[in-house]
């Protein structure tokens, strides 16, 4: 082929490259509007695929006024405890020896402020008190019957005035028998159990069935008074377990009746502030003085100076119990809306 056709037949290849090398052609104007190019991002080698996860979800944002707040208040006190719109109460009257007799003021003072009992339950003396009580619910018979019982069946004394302590409870008999006349647990008027703990199985029972002329036995052996029946004590540290029994049984809000005062006060529990018994009953009283788990109200009735072997003073000791639980059972009745 001749170079003449050649030239003849690029001659139209040319204008053609010229108008696409226009095209690729930019002004200043549309390069300074070209974004700068980015960082070239690193891509990690592709992960085996697993099973889907499902993430947390993020806490939502706070605020900074918020974050300032929060911040600034203090510590919250714990909830007090939520009344009921019909509470049923179930009362558990501590343990205490001759102290034990405020509680007889306590009930008057429950009856006289119409306060309805759903349950009750009672520990060491306090264990008759609360039956007598969940027998007929009459405060009444509960002073009635519990004056009956003979100072020197609790506590007998030589002609040298020196105590004989640690009887056996089944001195008890005829207080017992008067008392109660051969009634069962099963036919109170209110749900009623009492704790016993035994030292051989190492294990709290609620006492709430049966007669109650063994019954009383179980709950109400504790030194000074009476040694262990039948390898028993009374349970005097289980009010938890009382206050659950009486939740189980229905009640919801459960009030715990305490007539020791905290351990550091000017009278010994006992005759001798160095004998054993009165360290031991130091440390119920240090137990009862703390919150203790399933109890809703504490009363704890002011008995003045009195020990737990002050039983020729227990009208006085009810007399005082009667003044202090009127004074708090005001309170008390409001919260409830009675």
């Amino acid at each position: 082929m001749s170079s003449l056709s050649l030239l003849k037949r690029s001659s139209w290849i040319l204008p053609l490259l010229f108008l696409a090398s226009c095209q690729s052609l930019r002004t200043r104007e549309e390069v300074r509007k070209v974004p700068s190019p980015s960082r070239p991002s690193v891509t990690h080698p592709q992960q085996p695929p697993s099973a889907p996860q499902s993430l947390p979800a993020a806490p939502p944002p706070v605020s900074p006024v918020e974050e300032e707040v929060s911040e600034a208040e203090p510590a919250l006190p714990p909830p007090a405890p939520v009344i009921p719109s019909i509470p049923k109460i179930g009362i558990i009257l501590g343990g205490g020896g001759a102290k034990a007799y405020a509680h007889i003021g306590f009930l008057h003072e429950l009856m006289r402020a119409k306060v309805p009992v759903h349950s009750i339950g009672g520990v060491e003396f306090a264990a008759p008190m609360a039956a007598l009580y969940a027998n007929k619910e009459q405060a009444n018979d509960v002073e009635w019957q519990m004056f009956k019982l003979k100072d020197e069946e609790v506590l007998k004394k030589s002609l040298l005035g020196s105590v004989n302590k640690n009887n056996d409870v089944t001195v008890l008999r005829d207080f017992v028998g008067a008392a109660f006349s051969r009634a069962k647990v099963e036919d109170f008027r209110l749900p009623f159990a009492c704790p016993s703990y035994s030292l051989k199985k190492n294990q709290v029972y609620l006492m709430n069935r049966g007669g109650l002329d063994q019954l009383m036995y179980l709950c109400m052996a504790y030194p000074p008074f009476f040694k262990p029946y039948q390898d028993s004590v009374a349970g005097v540290r289980d009010v938890s377990a009382l206050a659950n029994y009486l939740r189980s049984k229905g009640a919801n809000y459960i009030v715990f009746v305490n007539v020791l005062q905290a351990p550091g006060g000017g009278k010994p529990y006992t005759l001798d502030a160095a004998a054993t018994d009165n360290v031991l009953w130091s440390e119920i009283a240090g137990l009862y003085n703390r919150p203790l788990q399933g109890i809703d109200s504490v009363v704890s009735l002011e008995v003045g100076n009195y020990g737990i072997m002050d039983f020729d003073k227990r009208r006085e000791i009810m007399n005082k119990g009667a003044e202090s639980a009127a004074r708090q059972l005001k309170n008390l009745t409001r919260k409830w809306g009675l």
